[in-house]
């Protein structure tokens, strides 16, 4: 399973399935590179960057789990919703 890097700085939680939000202007701020925002869910936590494509560490109690990737933070949400849970 792929890893975050570490040297990227994080920005916080820009991503949740409390209210299936995403920040305004996150994509662009991740594109940008150098980055990487919390994903919070219920039942998962996610680290989310960009390479290429959106990709997100999925953790469970504290364990990598998946390293999902799609071309929009949509696509994210929508991947780890449906394998992880919509909480």
């Amino acid at each position: 399973m792929e890893i975050m890097p570490t040297n990227l700085e994080n920005i916080g939680i820009a991503m949740s399935n409390a209210n299936y939000s995403i920040d305004d202007g996150t994509e662009d701020r991740l594109k940008a590179g150098g980055v990487c925002c919390g994903y919070a869910a219920w039942d998962f936590f996610a680290f989310v960057w960009w390479d290429s494509k959106f990709k997100a560490m999925i953790k469970q109690y504290k364990v990598h789990v998946a390293t999902i990737e799609a071309d929009t933070l949509q696509g994210i949400m929508d991947i780890a919703s449906q394998l992880y849970g919509f909480g």
